[in-house]
């Protein structure tokens, strides 16, 4: 992973309202998820700086002066996608359905979606991220089905049973955070929630030990 920064976990509790309020300003797909942040099984983690010791949600608008963030996702995603089949979803909080360009996009509502194969190169994720929504509110998903194909949703408007779905299958939560210079990661699936863990732990062997993790303690 990349020296400049690391994965942390965030402590219990201090990040939910950052995640509610860029939730509750994407598509339908967004508030539904927001529905699925059950305060007693999310694990939320952000990408900081190397030399952070501890994570403070308070600054999470501020510039961080943060390098390597885009590098360190890509690299969590490709390890997400080697573990099931899965999409990236970007909620689009600029474009609106009739605008120019959009003929391969899907829709909920007047919002616009768009999305890629977890199995893409990494850098290409991460640029769907940036090209793909303004920076701040940023709400992207992982989505995945086990041991299943994932959900991939067709072009135009998506049904109201199609957004469900695609909710239902929602594994990790991405927000941009520090001036949408870096992202917090929630985990709403338990297995997503031991990878992430285990990045956080491969860090500690190192010498990084991240003390907010209590064991068997709930997220946020």
């Amino acid at each position: 992973m990349d020296a400049e920064v690391r994965l942390a976990l965030v402590p219990r509790g201090q990040c939910s309202d950052w995640s509610r309020d860029s939730l509750e300003q994407g598509s339908r797909l967004a508030t539904q998820v927001a529905t699925r942040i059950d305060t007693d099984r999310v694990q939320a983690y952000a990408i900081v700086p190397q030399g952070q010791s501890r994570v403070d949600v308070s600054k999470f608008s501020q510039s961080a002066r943060i390098g390597g963030a885009d590098r360190f996702l890509g690299r969590v995603l490709r390890e997400l996608s080697t573990r099931a089949d899965g999409i990236l979803v970007v909620d689009d909080d600029l474009a609106r359905r009739g605008d120019p360009g959009l003929d391969r996009a899907s829709f909920i509502d007047d919002r616009v979606i768009r999305w890629g194969d977890l199995h893409s190169e990494p850098r290409d994720l991460t640029g769907l991220i940036r090209t793909g929504a303004s920076g701040y509110p940023l709400n992207a998903f992982v989505c995945g089905s086990g041991d299943r194909q994932a959900f991939r949703p067709p072009v135009g408007p998506l049904s109201e049973s199609e957004v469900a779905l695609l909710a239902r299958q929602v594994q990790v939560v991405i927000h941009s955070i520090y001036d949408a210079e870096s992202f917090l990661l929630l985990a709403i699936d338990d297995k997503a929630d031991s990878l992430l863990a285990s990045l956080t732990r491969t860090q500690a062997e190192f010498g990084e030990v991240d003390e907010n993790r209590v064991s068997g303690s709930p997220g946020i």
